[in-house]
């Protein structure tokens, strides 16, 4: 029998942008994991052992390339680079960065930050600086070129980055110690400008125990349009719109205070459609273990302008930081009761308040322990296109392997679905939300049969499909 294939195209949308360059991740004490195949299998064979920002990248395939703390640079062995030491970030600032050179495949920059301004550092290494990275050296590996090269000295910790409007050059965000100036860096095929873009605007940076203020996560949403920073001891959070051809920060449109008895708020990140915020108020210290005062999630939405509370978790809730596969995962410790190996997640941060899934121990670290910090990627790695599902329209179930299921022959950037199979009468035989698995047809006889599909994109973006399929015995 001649097998035809109906082919449904949800929406597709060309993405100029890649992401599997965010397929790899390791942090805190010598944990990782591994989203190259969608959910995140952990990885137990990183060098990093690190108390807060990191950062990673792999090659357009998803094949690691290499990974820092700001402090040393691990090759795709997990060896330092021979050059690869000593950069001037620390164990203990918030957010380290990965750039590659636009149109080359062999040239990185790594920013860095030194940690709460000059309270740790007092000396030359103080400031916002660059490394150059040639992955083509050492047989492949990888060395460091040029190393801490300054951009500017009176810096915070906090370093976002997506690309320009082009789709090919990228900016590169921070902001200054002791005033309200953001710094926008472009970076092209020639290099890194000169001359920032500079945008004066929101809160004046300063204060805090032991300049506290400075830490931590600022964060540009995957489309571009917004930028959004936590001032941690004032427990504050700001938002503004982005232009990502000027790279200015334009106009201020959220600025509110979280209400909590914690000690400050520490990390936050954009839902992938770019409407919603999430942000944790915490005592960052994962000997943390109070019952009676646990670490909250909270879910801001630009459209109402409320925040609400939608998890909890006794310990602490770190960093936030987006995935490839759609979700959103939360560094969580509580070092007293041996609750660091796990991750919290986030598993549908586009649906509103509670809907949004937050599970407190979502993904198992295999025995290697969480610290306060995660990854940091460019954001734009996390704008996905519309999603894609294709469906069979004949499958027999007859027990020789062959098309045995009725079940996607592909998906793409889809994040949940709902099907329903209907007979010719109109009667519910077959009902799923793990398509994955598909139908095995039960105890239906052959013949025709009605599908109904409701779905969810990573993007956010849903819909309903229907269609037919052949059962044949």
């Amino acid at each position: 029998m001649k097998v035809h294939l109906f082919w449904l195209w949800l929406l597709v949308a060309f993405n100029c942008y890649a992401q599997k360059q965010a397929s790899v991740w390791y942090f805190g004490n010598n944990a990782g994991l591994d989203f190259r195949n969608g959910d995140p299998v952990p990885l137990t064979d990183g060098a990093l052992s690190t108390f807060e920002g990191s950062a990673s990248i792999c090659d357009e395939a998803g094949n690691l390339l290499f990974y820092t703390d700001g402090v040393t640079v691990y090759n795709r062995m997990h060896i330092p680079m021979p050059n690869g030491k000593n950069l001037w970030g620390s164990f203990t600032t918030t957010q380290t960065l990965i750039v590659p050179q636009p149109e080359s495949q062999t040239i990185f920059y790594i920013f860095t930050a030194s940690p709460q301004f000059d309270y740790i550092f007092v000396s030359d290494s103080v400031g916002f600086h660059y490394s150059v990275i040639d992955v083509s050296l050492n047989n492949g590996l990888g060395d460091v070129t040029e190393k801490n090269i300054l951009l500017f000295e009176k810096t915070t910790e906090k370093i976002s980055a997506v690309h320009h409007a082009d789709g090919i050059n990228i900016w590169v965000v921070s902001h200054e110690w002791g005033n309200n100036t953001f710094k926008s860096y472009l970076v092209t095929k020639n290099g890194i400008s000169n001359k920032p873009v500079m945008s004066s605007i929101g809160s004046v940076h300063n204060g805090g125990v032991f300049k506290a203020n400075s830490v931590g996560q600022m964060k540009l949403s995957s489309d571009g349009s917004k930028l959004a920073l936590v001032i941690g001891e004032q427990k504050k959070i700001e938002a503004f719109m982005f232009d990502k051809i000027a790279g200015k920060i334009t106009f201020l449109i959220s600025s509110f205070t979280t209400q909590t008895d914690l000690g400050f708020i520490w990390s936050l990140e954009f839902s992938p459609d770019n409407n919603l915020m999430y942000f944790t108020t915490t005592t960052s210290n994962c000997g943390f273990n109070d019952p009676d005062n646990p670490s909250e999630l909270w879910q801001y939405s630009f459209v109402n302008k409320k925040p609400i509370r939608v998890g909890e978790f006794i310990g602490t809730l770190n960093s936030l930081q987006l995935a490839i596969n759609g979700k959103i995962y939360i560094s969580r410790c509580n070092d007293i009761i041996g609750e660091s190996d796990y991750m919290a997640e986030i598993t549908y941060p586009n649906r509103v308040g509670e809907a949004c899934g937050f599970v407190s121990k979502g993904v198992s670290l295999n025995g290697r322990n969480n610290q306060i910090g995660l990854p940091n990627f460019i954001q734009s790695y996390f704008q996905f296109s519309d999603a894609v599902f294709d469906l069979p329209n004949f499958f027999s179930p007859n027990g020789d392997e062959f098309n045995s299921f009725f079940k996607p022959t592909n998906t793409e950037n889809l994040i949940a679905a709902d099907l329903r199979i209907i007979n010719r009468w109109g009667q519910e035989v077959f009902h799923t939300t793990d398509v994955a698995l598909g139908w095995d047809g039960g105890d239906a006889a052959s013949g025709v049969y009605y599908w109904f599909l409701f779905y969810e994109g990573k993007n956010g973006k849903t819909g309903t499909r229907k269609g037919w399929v052949q059962l044949a015995r």
